[in-house]
């Protein structure tokens, strides 16, 4: 029998959200590009497949089917193109949600409110117009998005009827009857499959919320935990250890396996960055060779569409 694999990612974008996130520390505000090409390469490299974030208004500097403040044009248009060509055909793109900052508001500006305090009051109905307009920012950029990534944990507060804005934001920009989001990180103990967390009667429609099954492993290997290219390596070589050992016996990708449990990966955008160390991607590539020589095709790399769908499925009752 083989066990689904996936790597979910967050806060993909053009910048590095560390940079408006963690003030204290001294991050670097653009991401190059050659971190989203080599992070297509590998992936493709080991067959990886699972769901990418990209930010349709990253920090409220702009729309990414506009212009971003303090970006250049160039820079953004090829980060689009990359993901387009190389990260979408193997990933599912989610949006999350909006700015992953402070909230904007649906007629200009923004509410001093982060977008997680900001959902805790809103309604369905703002909750479902917020998330449809990050829904079709993304697909005017030719990045039809199949799921919803929640900041931080929007969400959480009111989980069904978050649920219920994200179906229903999804019926009406792409008519999708199968969606799902990503809110929870299971980092430790009993995995857990992907679950339904809402059904619309009237459309068929069901939304699927997705855990991670681990935690980022390699959140290390930026500043202030890391402030060298050799800390950086080292966190992330005790990333790889905590996730599987190198004799294949133990960490937390070998407890799933003996659970039959879905192995979800979560990583950041900035976490593979590392402050320009790429510290967590180097991270990556030897966690996929390991995972390659531990267990082979005993894992098999799939999207959370797909876990969606199967679990859309076998589930014929909302599960909390």
């Amino acid at each position: 029998m083989t066990i689904p694999i996936s790597l979910l990612v967050d806060d993909g974008a053009p910048i590095n959200m560390m940079f408006w996130h963690d003030t204290a520390c001294d991050h670097p505000f653009l991401v190059p590009n050659s971190l989203v090409r080599e992070f297509a390469g590998l992936c493709e490299r080991f067959g990886v497949q699972g769901k990418f974030s990209v930010l349709p208004m990253p920090s409220g500097l702009g729309r990414i089917d506009g212009r971003l403040a303090h970006v250049p044009q160039r820079h953004l248009h090829t980060f689009l193109e990359i993901v387009r060509e190389r990260i979408a055909p193997r990933f599912d793109i989610s949006p999350e949600i909006l700015t992953h900052f402070l909230a904007h508001r649906l007629a200009g500006g923004y509410h001093h409110l982060h977008e997680d305090e900001w959902v805790a009051r809103a309604s369905v109905e703002e909750v479902t117009d917020y998330i449809a307009l990050a829904l079709r920012i993304l697909a005017s950029v030719g990045l039809p998005a199949t799921g919803v990534t929640s900041p931080w944990s929007t969400g959480i507060q009111h989980e069904k009827q978050y649920a219920e804005a994200v179906g229903r934001a999804q019926w009406r920009v792409h008519r999708r009857r199968v969606t799902w989001y990503f809110l929870h990180v299971l980092g430790a103990g009993p995995g857990r499959a992907p679950w339904v967390s809402w059904r619309n009667p009237r459309t068929g429609q069901a939304v699927v919320s997705i855990p991670t099954t681990t935690d980022d492993a390699f959140w290390r290997t930026q500043r202030p935990y890391a402030t060298t290219l050799r800390a950086s390596r080292v966190a992330a070589a005790a990333g790889v250890d905590a996730l599987l050992t190198a004799d294949g016996k133990g960490g937390r990708i070998r407890e799933l396996v003996n659970q039959s449990c879905p192995v979800l990966l979560l990583t950041h955008w900035q976490s593979l960055y590392s402050d320009g160390t790429c510290a967590g991607l180097w991270g990556l590539a030897k966690l996929l060779e390991r995972l390659e020589k531990i267990f082979g095709a005993e894992l098999a790399w799939t999207r959370c569409s797909r876990l969606a769908a199967q679990a859309a499925r076998s589930c014929p009752q909302t599960q909390p």
